[in-house]
């Protein structure tokens, strides 16, 4: 007798088949690094079988698009209208401070995989274009006027590195406060250089 199933629970069975190949995917590419992955290595995690794996992912860059996905959901860039109200350039870079602070918090993941290994092939190297580009403006819309001094970029991109940043948390300090202690430390500075 042949089994009976229903359209709609299929539908979510292969759902979460598809979401279990991508944490799967995450997990590997941040243990042991995005080319050092393999997908059999990543079907095995998921307990799938390879023609499973093939049918939601036809190739290893649909997969790490589908990663990327994911991962940007997890944590959306914020836009200029953080901005809103600042009346100074110090008020400017603290909001871009905390708000990538912020950011950072929620792209844990993303960025615990890119410490393991740069991002640098296929559709890695697209997403992180267009991540540093409206980090880009973002920053430079912060500097106000000093926007086209790279001098001034360099140190607010520095500041909002993951390494920088939880280097001020230090295990004991909140988004709030490493945020706060990172302005406090180059407020002066960006004061100086208008």
């Amino acid at each position: 007798m042949p089994r009976s199933y229903r359209l709609g629970e299929r539908a979510a069975q292969v759902q979460a088949t598809k979401e279990r190949i991508v944490e799967a995917a995450i997990e590997l590419y941040t243990e042991v690094g995005i080319s050092a992955a393999t997908l059999r290595e990543v079907g095995i995690r998921a307990d799938v079988a390879p023609g499973t794996l093939r049918n939601h992912f036809a190739a290893r860059d649909d997969l790490d698009r589908a990663v990327i996905e994911r991962l940007t959901s997890e944590a959306s860039l914020p836009d200029r209208s953080i901005f809103d109200g600042a009346q100074s350039t110090e008020e400017r870079v603290s909001r871009v401070i905390r708000a990538g602070g912020v950011f950072l918090e929620q792209a844990r993941r993303l960025y615990d995989m890119w410490r393991r290994e740069p991002m640098l092939t296929g559709p890695w190297i697209e997403a992180g274009a267009e991540f540093g580009a409206r980090w880009d403006e973002l920053m430079r819309a912060a500097l106000g006027p000093l926007a086209d001094d790279e001098d001034a970029v360099a140190v607010l991109r520095a500041v909002i590195r993951p390494e920088f940043f939880d280097t001020l948390r230090g295990g004991k300090r909140s988004t709030v406060e490493a945020s706060a202690l990172a302005t406090a430390v180059v407020g002066p500075w960006f004061a100086t250089r208008e």
